[in-house]
């Protein structure tokens, strides 16, 4: 079974935004309950893509990332405290910058804004980052295996 941030990166490559790739590869890998309606997902998910349409600041595939970090994680009722999964979401952060050194996707495709191609390629690579770290969090907070029989 292809790796869950390879997965990603090819979804971004046949199409998908990257927000998408990263949801829908979290659907498809079992992150993501299947029980979760993933077309609703996908729709929610469609507008992060490109920072929210104008490569301004928020990375799509961290947006993804983010949301599919409280579709496994966030509070089901609003009574519950909410500081686990703003922990869990700074953790993902603090983990993404330390690989990229942004969560800002100006930033981050700022050398290949004159390149189609070469910024397409950078953010396939950015997806498989997300998702790579966004695998790691899972694994590590929920104890779901990372082995190569396992749902990654």
């Amino acid at each position: 079974m292809k790796d869950f941030s390879e997965k990603a990166s090819e979804l971004f490559m046949k199409g998908h935004s990257c927000s998408e790739s990263v949801v829908q590869a979290a659907y498809e890998r079992g992150i993501i309950d299947k029980s979760v309606d993933v077309e609703f997902l996908n729709r929610i998910s469609s507008s992060f893509s490109g920072a929210m349409g104008s490569h301004e600041c928020l990375c799509g595939a961290v947006a993804g990332a983010q949301l599919t970090l409280g579709v496994v994680f966030g509070r089901k009722d609003f009574q519950n405290d909410p500081h686990e999964i703003k922990k869990i979401a700074a953790e993902f952060n603090k983990r993404f910058k330390e690989k990229r050194n942004a969560t800002c996707c100006r930033v981050l495709r700022a050398k290949f804004k004159d390149n189609p191609v070469e910024a397409r390629q950078n953010c396939a690579g950015i997806v498989k980052d997300a998702s790579s770290i966004l695998q790691d969090i899972v694994v590590e907070r929920s104890g779901m295996p990372a082995s190569k029989n396992s749902i990654f």
